[in-house]
């Protein structure tokens, strides 16, 4: 897939690298590009640099949604994470904890 210099500017402000765009050319994944909305990838198998959302057809949001909230909760628990040496199954416990402070669940 062709991706017009114009877009790259848009991808890579949504995390998308330079070798990402191999991953456009060879049709592995694509994007496509709305006036209004600007653009949004089509990345199924996570294979970008992409760390945002993906939704269960492949498709990111736009990118004028700035649609930040898995990079959010990544970034913030990264941080604690790599302070620690911790098992997965001890990550996952933080993660999950995180996750039910942040939306206030209770158990």
């Amino acid at each position: 897939m062709k991706i017009k210099e114009e877009h790259k500017l848009l991808l890579k402000a949504m995390g998308i690298n330079n070798e990402d765009f191999e991953l456009f050319e060879k049709g592995k994944v694509s994007y496509e590009f709305d006036d209004k909305k600007g653009v949004r990838i089509y990345d199924p198998y996570h294979l970008t640099s992409y760390r945002g959302y993906i939704e269960i057809d492949g498709w990111s949001s736009w990118s004028s949604e700035e649609d930040n909230f898995m990079e959010n909760i990544i970034n913030a628990l990264k941080d604690k994470v790599s302070k620690v040496n911790l098992s997965q199954d001890e990550r996952q416990k933080i993660f999950e904890e995180h996750i039910k402070k942040k939306f206030g669940i209770k158990e």
